[in-house]
Parts: C-alpha cells; sequence; structure tokens
C-alpha cells in the first residue's frame, strides 16, 4: 500500500523546522531572499519604463533566483541545516541547472493543464451561449486552474529529490505521489492561497515605500513554508526508501 502524507504533520513542520533551525535558515537564505526581494521591488516601481523584450529577460532571471532559493530550502529541510548554511552565499551548479530545468518543464504542464481544460470549458460553453461574459470567464480560469494545480502537486516531489541530488524524473515523481494526489493539491494549492490572502488584508491602496518592501520580504520568506511543505511530503513518501 502507498504511502499516506500525514498533512497535519507536514504543515505543523513546514513552520516549526524553519524556526528550529531559524540561524542556518537565515544565513543559507539572506542572499537569494534579499536578491528576489530587490528584482520585485524593481520591477514594481520601474515596470512602466521596462521594455517587453528585458521583462521577459527579468522573468527569467526571477525564476533562476527562485530556483536558487528552492534548492537551498529543500537542503536546508532534508539534509544537515548547519553544513548547508556553511556556505552563506550559495552558487550556482550543474544541481541548480537541473532543477531550473524542471522548474521550466512542470511549469509547461501546468500552461498546458490549464489552456487545455480552459479551452475544453469554453467550447462547451459556446454549444449552449452565443457569448461569453467577464464573470463567467474569469470563474471557468479558477476551474481551470483545478487540474493544473493538482498535475503539479503530483510532479512537484521531483524538486527536493533534485535538491538532494537524487537521479529522478517527471514520471518517478507522478508514480511516487501516487494516492495523494489531493493531499498535495492543498500543500501546494490551498496553503500558499492561505498565505496570499492573508498578505493582500495588509495590502493597502497607495502603500508607502517601507510598507512595500516589508510586505514584499515577508511573501518571499513566506515561500520558505510552502517549499517546507513540500520537501517534508517527499520525505514522508520516501521514509521506507534507503
Amino acid at each position: 500500500m502507498a504511502a499516506r502524507i500525514d498533512l497535519g504533520k507536514v504543515a505543523l513542520g513546514a513552520f516549526l523546522i524553519p524556526w528550529w533551525n531559524r540561524r542556518a535558515f537565515a544565513r543559507a537564505l539572506a542572499v537569494p531572499l534579499l536578491a528576489l526581494a530587490a528584482l520585485m521591488l524593481s520591477w514594481y516601481y520601474a515596470k512602466a519604463y521596462v521594455p517587453t523584450w528585458a521583462g521577459w529577460v527579468l522573468y527569467v532571471v526571477y525564476w533562476a533566483l527562485f530556483g536558487l532559493f528552492a534548492v537551498t530550502t529543500h537542503r536546508l529541510v532534508l539534509l544537515d541545516p548547519a553544513a548547508v548554511a556553511a556556505r552563506s552565499v550559495p552558487r550556482w551548479s550543474k544541481r541548480e541547472t537541473r532543477f531550473f530545468l524542471r522548474l521550466v518543464a512542470v511549469g509547461v504542464v501546468f500552461a498546458a493543464v490549464t489552456w487545455a481544460t480552459l479551452a475544453v470549458l469554453i467550447n462547451a460553453w459556446a454549444a449552449f451561449h452565443e457569448s461569453l461574459d467577464p464573470e463567467t470567464f474569469e470563474l471557468m480560469g479558477f476551474a481551470a486552474r483545478v487540474p493544473a494545480i493538482y498535475s503539479f502537486g503530483r510532479f512537484c516531489l521531483v524538486f527536493p529529490a533534485t535538491a538532494v541530488d537524487r537521479e529522478t524524473g517527471l514520471k518517478w515523481a507522478w508514480r511516487l505521489s501516487q494516492g495523494n494526489g489531493w493531499r498535495l493539491f492543498i500543500l501546494v494549492g490551498v496553503l500558499p492561497w492561505i498565505f496570499s490572502y492573508a498578505l493582500g488584508l495588509l495590502y493597502r491602496e497607495d502603500p508607502t515605500v517601507p510598507e512595500t518592501i516589508v510586505l514584499t520580504v515577508v511573501g518571499i520568506a513566506l515561500f520558505v513554508v510552502e517549499i517546507a511543505a513540500i520537501s517534508l511530503s517527499y520525505r514522508e513518501l520516501t521514509r521506507d526508501e534507503a
């Protein structure tokens, strides 16, 4: 029988492990966190003046920095935090390249599932209605993300495996996550939504620069909890392996 993810254990651990090892996490993640924050703030304040091609370049740079941040977080959770934090400035290696490529691959799957589902919904609607109002289209977009997030949850176990240098692939991740699809859906879909909603309550119209900086840093810091939840899910499902 396939192992089952204990949602309560994973969710609690995703908060407690970074807290228990806060010095190691702070030391190892300070540089990539600040780099991500600087990029996001620069884009927020200067996007009206940035040409389209530069925007795409910054988009790629953002995901590369996020990959560096995620690899470090996975290793902090799954390996010895003190040893991982010995290097305060993370470096780009073959590990990060593999991680980035798999991040792109899973992102392509996410986009493909979203657009395919949306196309089916739109065609089904067109068979019985002459027009599509914006509210219905927005609702369809929300519904289309459900199977996309589910597929992301099934594939996301490839990320911690890659971060600890395990030779795996998307097919392996899909098999490993069998029987835990909706549990992973909650961890990679519902948990980030809760964080996003909570942060949204703190935003106000025309925020000051210090407010924007603080909320941006807090939002990136919450990535640690989300990534840790994936790491702990991987650990739960591979605990009987050598």
